[in-house]
């Protein structure tokens, strides 16, 4: 049977507009003004992205201080796919424009997939001396090996989200979830259930003034990366009133024991943040904290709970080693992803090689 010819796609500049409390998204020649909620809807679909290519997200990074660059591909004048690019404000000419669990394509169609990458690729470009950008980096969540259409990207030097990390599937019933863990992390939930330590679900900022603490002590004591108080300040402003983000807080008589940071979208849930204080450990508070996490997701609809983060070996030296034996307890499936690939704009990269070549001969 003959292929079918590949209906015309077409690349649009998209203008993204945030208001307090929405968000406006269109395309010149579209006859679609408000094209907002159908990007939330594609991008929800799409198990290949996440959260970090929705507009919530969008808007969040904005807040930091992040240029976005919005490109949307259309079949005829439907949307189909596309790309959120978050580029810094200032980057001397050698900036990176980073899409994260990006870009959205029909990964299933190579065909589309190929043409629609490439369309992707010429209006980053096209942006890209305005932006001050040399290079693309996307990073979506598929599976090695690496597609056939990535064939003019190569392997970022760094990630941009963890390249592995395990999954449960919250088709499962609580019975059923319960059943495939350790033993001991059965064991752990029940003592701090025994030993009456509260979880508290917060839709707000103001758990941040017990979460950052729990954070701050953990870091230090695990030897992890905090992200400052700002950070959480922006993120739960903008996010948690959407339902998107919201804080666990454990705690026992008056002792905050620790606190978890929960991200949700379309049908993922994801462990973003979480630290456990050196008060009471022995009660378990981490245990407690997942599995109230686990359940929330659950009465949200959601089917894949991520413990964003993971590795199945035990080396010492991987930044997730310490976190994943504890997170291996809870049972479920690792996902391994291709990782950030780099496709660099030649005649960018050429005035940055040559801007630096005069630097040095002065």
């Amino acid at each position: 049977m003959d292929k079918q010819p590949l209906l015309k796609l077409k690349a649009h500049k998209l203008n993204l507009e945030f208001n307090q409390d929405s968000m406006t998204l269109c395309a010149e020649g579209i006859s679609s003004f408000d094209l907002a909620e159908q990007w939330n809807s594609l991008v929800e679909a799409c198990s290949n992205s996440g959260f970090m290519q929705s507009l919530n997200w969008a808007k969040f990074k904005k807040h930091q201080g992040y240029r976005i660059i919005a490109i949307g591909l259309f079949q005829n004048d439907t949307l189909i796919g596309g790309a959120l690019g978050y580029l810094p404000e200032k980057t001397n000419g050698q900036g990176i424009i980073c899409i994260p669990e990006g870009p959205i394509l029909q990964w299933q169609d190579e065909q589309i997939a190929s043409e629609g990458l490439r369309l992707i690729e010429q209006a980053m470009e096209n942006e890209a001396l305005k932006a001050g950008a040399m290079a693309l980096r996307i990073e979506p969540r598929l599976n090695p090996p690496v597609d056939r259409s990535l064939r003019t990207f190569k392997r970022a030097p760094v990630d941009l989200v963890p390249n592995e990390t395990l999954c449960l599937d919250l088709n499962l019933s609580e019975q059923e979830l319960l059943r495939q863990m350790h033993h001991k992390c059965r064991y752990n939930i029940g003592l701090a259930a025994k030993k009456n330590v509260v979880i508290r679900e917060y839709r707000d900022a103001s758990a941040l003034n017990e979460f950052y603490p729990a954070l701050l002590e953990a870091a230090q004591r695990d030897d992890f990366f905090a992200e400052p108080r700002s950070f959480f300040d922006g993120l739960c402003d903008l996010l948690c009133p959407s339902g998107m983000a919201r804080i666990f807080i454990a705690s026992h008589e008056e002792d905050i024991l620790g606190g978890l940071l929960l991200l949700t979208f379309g049908k993922r849930a994801t462990f973003l943040y979480g630290g456990i204080t050196n008060t009471k450990r022995q009660l378990m508070a981490g245990y407690a904290l997942q599995w109230r996490a686990i359940q929330a997701a659950k009465a949200l609809n959601c089917d894949t709970y991520d413990f964003y983060g993971y590795t199945e070996f035990d080396d010492e030296n991987h930044d997730y080693a310490r976190f994943s034996r504890f997170k291996r307890q809870f049972g479920g499936k690792m996902e391994k992803f291709i990782g950030a690939h780099d496709h660099f704009f030649l005649d960018r990269l050429a005035d940055v090689v040559i801007k630096a070549v005069n630097q040095v001969e002065r």
